[in-house]
C-alpha cells in the first residue's frame, strides 16, 4: 500500500490521518515547507503526495518547482480548505492527480488516494513496458541491420557472366537467405534457403545455417558433401521444429558447369537460350536439420550461351494478392519467358519482383522473398 506525504499544518486533518483504522497506508507529515523540502529531497519511498495548496504559510505545489538537482515524480492530491473551483482548476493545472476539500472524511480520503494510486501504477507500468518495448525494437532494428550487412550486396559477375540477388522479408527480420562466395580454383557459391517459420528466431537459425553451409563449403567441394556434413551437425543441435530448404551450386566459369545439390529446395527455373523456361530437372533431397543420415546427391548442370538459372524461394510464388489469389510458378514462368534473351541477371530479378509486387497491390507479404539469378551471356 502507498506511503503518502502530507504537506499540511492542519491538526484536525493530522488526526484524520493517524485514525488507527487505515489498513496499509501509511502517512508522513511535514507542517512547513522545510520539512516538507526535506523529505521530497528524499522521497524514494514515497508514493503520493498531498499537498495544501491554498495555506497562506505553506508553498503548495511550487514546492515541488523549487527544488534544485531533484525531480520528484510522484502523483500529487491538492488539498483545499473549502470548495473553491478556480483554485481545484489550478491545482489541476499545475499537476495535481485529483483534489480533496475539507472536511475530508475517512471513507473519500482512502477512497481518493487508492484511486490515484492505482492509476498512477498502470501508468508507470505502461510506461516501463514501453520503454522496454522501445529498448527490444531498437535490438531488433540492429540484428536487422547485420543480417541486411552480412548478405552479399555487390554483384559484380565476371567474364561472361552476371549474378544478382535480392531477398524482400516479410517482417523485420528474414527466415531467407542467399550467399555468393569464392572458392578455389576460381569457382563460386550459390546458395539460397529457406528456414522454417519468420521473425526473429528463423532469423536466429539462418545466420546458423549460413555460416555452417558458407564454412563446409570451404573444405568440401562437393555439394552433396557439404549438404550432408551441414545437415549432420544442425541435426546434432537438436533444434525443435526447426529446418532448412536449401539450393547449393559450385559454379565454373572456366567451363561454363553449376555441380548442385538440393535439400528439399523448390527446383530452379531454367532459362534456356531458345527462349524456353522449365524447371531444372536433377536432385532433390530432405531439408537440413531433420534426420542425420539422409544422403544427397548432385548433379550438373551444362550452361550454354544465352542459358540463365534462377535459385529462388517459395515465398515468389506463394505471394498473394487482396483477393487471396496466389502468385503461382505459372505466372513467374510467363515473365521469364517474356525477357529478352539479352537481360541479364539483374533485370531478370527486377521482373520477378516487379510483377510480384504489382500482383500483390497493397496485400501485405506473407513470406520472405528471395531470388538469385545467374546468366551467360
Amino acid at each position: 500500500m502507498p506511503k503518502t506525504l502530507v504537506i499540511d499544518n492542519d491538526p484536525d486533518f493530522e488526526a484524520l490521518c493517524r485514525l488507527p483504522s487505515h489498513v496499509g497506508n501509511e502517512y508522513v507529515f511535514a507542517s512547513n515547507d522545510e520539512a516538507a523540502r526535506q523529505h521530497l529531497m528524499n522521497a524514494q519511498d514515497l508514493d503520493i503526495a498531498l499537498v495544501s495548496v491554498d495555506s497562506s504559510s505553506l508553498g503548495g505545489l511550487d514546492l515541488f518547482k523549487q527544488l534544485s538537482g531533484v525531480k520528484v515524480r510522484i502523483p500529487r492530491i491538492a488539498l483545499l480548505s473549502k470548495r473553491d473551483l478556480e483554485t481545484a482548476r489550478k491545482a489541476m493545472n499545475d499537476g495535481a492527480a485529483d483534489f480533496l476539500v475539507k472536511p475530508v472524511t475517512f471513507a473519500d480520503l482512502e477512497g481518493t488516494i487508492e484511486r490515484v494510486f492505482k492509476t498512477c501504477e498502470e501508468r508507470r507500468t505502461a510506461w516501463r513496458n514501453e520503454a522496454k518495448l522501445s529498448a527490444i525494437q531498437r535490438e531488433i532494428n540492429i540484428a536487422e541491420e547485420i543480417q541486411r550487412r552480412i548478405l552479399p550486396s555487390q554483384f559484380d559477375g565476371g567474364l561472361g557472366y552476371s549474378l544478382f540477388a535480392r531477398l524482400a522479408s516479410a517482417k523485420s527480420m528474414s527466415g531467407d537467405f542467399y550467399d555468393i562466395f569464392e572458392l578455389p580454383e576460381g569457382k563460386l557459391g550459390l546458395v539460397v534457403a529457406d528456414v522454417s517459420g519468420k521473425g526473429i528466431p528463423a532469423a536466429f537459425f539462418m545466420a546458423v545455417a549460413r555460416t555452417l553451409l558458407r564454412a563446409t563449403a570451404m573444405t568440401v567441394h562437393s555439394p552433396a558433401e557439404c549438404m550432408a556434413q551441414a545437415n549432420a551437425v544442425l541435426c546434432r543441435h537438436d533444434i525443435p521444429n526447426m529446418f532448412v530448404s536449401a539450393f547449393y551450386g559450385v559454379f565454373d566459369p572456366k567451363n561454363w558447369t553449376l555441380v548442385h545439390a538440393s535439400a528439399g529446395h523448390q527446383p530452379p527455373l531454367l532459362i534456356s537460350s531458345n527462349g524456353t523456361v522449365g524447371e531444372l530437372q536433377g536432385v532433390d533431397g530432405l531439408v537440413l536439420g531433420v534426420s542425420e543420415d539422409f544422403p544427397y546427391s548432385e548433379a550438373v548442370l551444362n550452361l550454354q550461351p544465352g542459358d540463365g538459372l534462377v535459385i529462388y524461394t517459395d515465398g515468389l510464388s506463394e505471394a498473394f494478392d487482396l483477393k487471396r489469389n496466389q502468385f503461382g510458378e505459372e505466372r513467374a514462368l510467363a515473365i521469364l519467358a517474356g525477357l529478352s534473351a539479352g537481360t541479364g541477371a539483374e533485370g531478370i530479378v527486377d521482373a520477378l519482383f516487379a510483377a510480384q509486387e504489382d500482383f500483390m497491390a497493397g496485400a501485405e507479404r506473407a513470406d520472405d522473398t528471395t531470388v538469385l539469378a545467374l546468366r551467360r551471356e
